[in-house]
This record gives C-alpha cells, structure tokens and sequence, in this order.
C-alpha cells in the first residue's frame, strides 16, 4: 500500500504546484508522477473525517442504549418521564407560507399551535400531524403564541404592535390589545390567568387585565429590544431578556429589579424558569456560601464563578400604572420566592405553588447559562451549539435540559453529569431550527423551523 500512497503524495505535490519537491520525491522514491493518482490524498482525508464523526456518533448510539437497557431492561417498568426525544420526526407538518417562530403545546388536549412570519396561527392535531384550523387576525409577523393553563385561551403578539386572545375551541379572538410602540415579542399568561405579561422592542414590559384589555403597568429597565418575558409558577418573580445581552430578575408586585446577569456577550434570546424536580438536581453546583449570600444583586461574572455585586439600576413606571409605586429596596423581591418556598398565586389561592430556584437563558454567543436567582450565581456555562441558541426548556424529568439552534440541531444536556451533551438530533431543520416546545402531558417534542415545517418528534 505504501507505493499507491506515495504516488497519492506526489500527486498532490504536482495539483499544487510544488515541482521541486515533486522532482526530488520521484527520485528518492523510484517512482514517477501519475494523473490518476491527483485527487486520492484529499479524498482519503474526507474519507477519514467522515469515519471519525460516524464513530462518534455510533459511540453516542450505544450509550444511549446502554442508558435505555438500564433504565427500561427486561423486568423492568418504564418509567416515562425519562423518555427523551428521538429521530426521524413522527410528523412533518407543512401548512405555513414562512418561517415558524413559535410552537406551543396545548397543556391538555392533544394539540399544538405554531405562530409565523406569514401572520397567521395554525392548530395541529399532535397525534395524527394533522391541521385543525387556520387563525388569521394579524397583519404582520406572529412572533409568539401561549397557553393560559387550563387550555381554554392562548395569547399572541405580533409585530403589528397588537396583542390577541383567542378561543382555542371556537377559533375566534375574543380581545385585542394595543398600548407598545414596536414589535411585541413575547406574551404570557400569568399563573392565575387573569393577567398578561408582554414584552417589546420599544424596550418595555406590560401587564395586561385580560377581562378589560387594559394596560395596567408599563415597566422600564432595559437598554434595547426586551426578546423575551416569563412569569414564575408563584406569580412572585418574572424574568426577562433582551438585545442589551442582560437577563433580568423583577419582584412581580412591586415591579422592581431584584437581579440582573450580564454573563452573556451578546443577545438572549430566550429564558426558561427552572422546576422542582431540577432544582433538586442543579442545588449541588451551589456553594452553602453562596445559598447564605444577599439577594440583592447585578451578576457581572465571566468567570462562572458567582463575584457579585449591587444593582446600579432601578426600573421606571410611566403615568398608567397600577396603584403601588415601586420604590428601590435592599433586598428586591420576596426572600420566599427567592429561595423556593412555596405560596400563593397571585390570584390568592392557597395551594401549594413552588417558587424555582434556577433560570436557564439561550444566547447568540452560542452558550446556555444557567443561574442560581437568590445568589446570583452561573453555575453551568454550556457550550456545544455551533450557532445562535434560540430555545431552551428543562425535561418535565429535572434530569435534562433541551435546546435548539441554528446549526440545524436539538440537544440534550444531562444536569446529573457536568451538564454533558447526552443526545443530538441532527438536520432537524434546514436551515435553522427556530422554536422547541415539549408535551408535559404526553412524551413528544414540537420543533418549528425556518423551513416553514412544523415537526413532532416522538420520546421513547
């Protein structure tokens, strides 16, 4: 073999112009230049490339099965909230004319809904991968679509500046809402459900009334474009992100910042609040110093390391606000919400609603971050996306946490083990993968994608 390769070298010499070193080969060598031979380095390397990134993948194959023999062995019951997402999609759902920016699961029926540029909501049967109803009211791009929690209505913004609730069952837009003054980029229901929290590229967050459709609070705080809004299950903190690279903690009832990250270098795109069952996971990353440390923090650590300090930032209220004026406090929200105690929603029930301890944040610098909210500290920094990470969600498991990017990929990170890529769905979307939503209900995973497609991706 060694005389084929050695007329491969000397070929690849002769392509690339190097014809004294081709001279002094052939004659070291014994050997002359042949043509056919130009071209066999170069494919042997490609060759190469490709056998070392199929082994890889073949070794995840086989942990992956080993995990699945572990887990769901003979004699041994399957437990599904340990199902994780696999290829090819169950369903490949086209109906859209642009790309798709959101995807939601309905939190009871069997349905998903997908929001796009072409300005209309489609509803999809997540069963069968098949269209139910086609939504139309918007006259410029949907940028976001949610649930309220017992399925009844959902909630989208667009960059027709309007808000719209509508009735999943009938179809129809019941309210309208209008009060930014640039493209609304996220929208949610509060726990309770009788309020709406928006945020916009006009810089500003917004409490809506549901039942009248009015403003009831606008908050200031950002320095650009706020990409993203969530409220926590306790109705006690919201989050937020925006171009300015910041993540930022609010006390819902005063409106008040409680803590802001600027561990990103550039836009976060997306945010995700932490549940019980990964906090129970995620609170070994965290020091006993530092679960004693104050509340009231900015984190400003590249590090990872946790260095803090105080926030040199207040957030502002215009003239249509709710009755209480927020005034600046050591100390921010409520110290129950910031260390995971229970309480109640903010439509005073009384059952038990558990506060999370930890939120993971989506960022164009192509990392995940995930940080501790009372300490203010990054306990895991990951890294593996090849482009912009556009969606973040934890497993309903605590174990895992998944994420979407533009490389065209769906990861999964393991918390139990250093935050590891466990799994990788590979051209999910061509050419990026723009929104993931997964079933707490039932075990699948919704992808929507520049390529207009909607796909359903069974967990087994």
């Amino acid at each position: 073999h060694a005389r084929p390769r050695n007329k491969a070298i000397i070929g690849y010499l002769k392509k690339n112009g190097f014809d004294s070193a081709v001279s002094e080969l052939e004659a070291q060598m014994g050997i002359k230049y042949e043509k056919k031979f130009e071209g066999n380095l170069e494919r042997k390397w490609t060759a190469v490339t490709k056998l070392s990134a199929k082994i890889l993948r073949l070794e995840g194959e086989v942990e992956q099965l080993r995990e699945d023999l572990k887990n769901f062995g003979r004699g041994k019951v399957r437990n599904p909230a340990l199902v994780l997402p696999r290829g090819p999609a169950k369903h490949i759902c086209a109906g859209h004319k642009q790309p798709i920016t959101c995807v939601a699961f309905h939190p009871v029926y069997s349905q998903v809904v997908s929001s796009s540029e072409d300005c209309t909501i489609k509803v999809w049967d997540s069963e069968e991968g098949s269209l139910e109803k086609t939504l139309k009211g918007h006259i410029d791009v949907v940028q976001h679509v949610s649930f309220n929690q017992d399925g009844k209505q959902f909630v989208s913004c667009s960059a027709d500046l309007a808000i719209k609730v509508w009735n999943i069952e009938a179809g129809t837009c019941i309210k309208t809402m209008r009060g930014h003054d640039h493209t609304v980029s996220c929208v949610e229901f509060t726990p309770a459900g009788d309020h709406l929290v928006s945020c916009s590229r006009d810089k500003t967050i917004k409490f809506w009334d549901v039942q009248s459709g009015y403003c009831l609070r606008t908050i200031e705080g950002h320095s650009d474009w706020v990409r993203q809004v969530k409220v926590s299950p306790c109705s006690q903190l919201f989050a937020s992100c925006s171009i300015d690279h910041s993540v930022r903690i609010w006390d819902y009832k005063k409106g008040e910042e409680v803590i802001t990250f600027r561990d990103h270098k550039h836009v976060v795109d997306h945010i995700c609040f932490s549940h019980e069952k990964a906090d129970q996971i995620l609170l070994k990353y965290v020091s006993k110093e530092d679960l004693s440390g104050s509340n009231a923090k900015t984190a400003d650590s590249n590090s990872g390391n946790g260095e803090s300090k105080k926030s040199d930032k207040q957030p502002k209220e215009e003239a249509k606000t709710d009755s209480s004026s927020p005034q600046q406090r050591n100390g921010g929200g409520s110290s129950s919400a910031l260390n995971g105690s229970s309480g109640t929603t903010n439509g005073g029930e009384s059952r038990r609603v558990y506060s999370p301890q930890f939120l993971a944040s989506a960022s164009r610098d192509k990392t995940i971050k995930i940080f501790h909210i009372s300490s203010g500290v990054l306990v895991a920094d990951i890294s593996g996306h090849e482009n912009w990470v556009r969606s973040v969600i934890f497993h309903p498991s605590g174990k895992y946490l998944i994420s979407c990017a533009d490389d065209k990929t769906i990861r999964v990170w393991d918390l139990e083990k250093q935050f590891r890529c466990k799994k990788i769905l590979e051209d999910c979307h061509d050419p990026f993968v723009t929104s993931i939503d997964y079933n707490m209900a039932r075990p699948m995973l919704a992808s929507g994608g520049v390529d207009n497609l909607l796909k359903i991706w069974e967990c087994h």
